[in-house]
């Protein structure tokens, strides 16, 4: 048992280090990899003058349905427990992107729609966005204790 105290006071303090060291402003942000549409939307979500998100906290994911598919396609996009996240969907076809959390999430839209949906996650794991059309992964929400 003290083990497992021991453990969990460890995760404490790193996690106020780092809490500690993103609020420093010492360090430049990070750069988006080259496939990062959902990390570039994610930091775009930060900008204080967003309607959709005046508290400065959350994540927007920004996807395209098209022809040939969504975009962006598979990839990761880390969240906590109980963040806002946002999909804004913008779609040249019918379709239907699909959360697959509890409670399930999902957003129809028609060609030339722009819709967007917030929602949050309790509980951590891996969550997939999916089109119904394509049956293709848009992203994967890794969801963080």
């Amino acid at each position: 048992m003290t083990r497992h105290r021991t453990v969990a006071a460890t995760f404490v303090t790193a996690g106020l280090l780092v809490l500690g060291a993103c609020g420093s402003g010492d360090e430049p942000a990070a750069e988006p990899g080259p496939n990062s549409s959902a990390s570039a939307s994610a930091e775009a979500s930060a900008d204080p003058t967003d309607p959709t998100d005046a508290a400065g906290e959350g994540v927007m994911v920004d996807i395209t349905l098209t022809e040939d598919g969504p975009d962006p396609q598979g990839e990761r996009v880390e969240v906590a427990v109980g963040e806002p996240i946002t999909l804004v969907v913008t779609s040249q076809i019918a379709d239907e992107v699909h959360v697959h959390s509890d409670p399930e999430v999902s957003i129809a839209v028609e060609p030339g729609e722009e819709k967007s949906e917030t929602f949050t996650i309790d509980r951590p794991g891996q969550v997939a966005v999916e089109s119904h059309e394509t049956h293709t992964t848009i992203v994967q929400l890794v969801v963080r204790p």
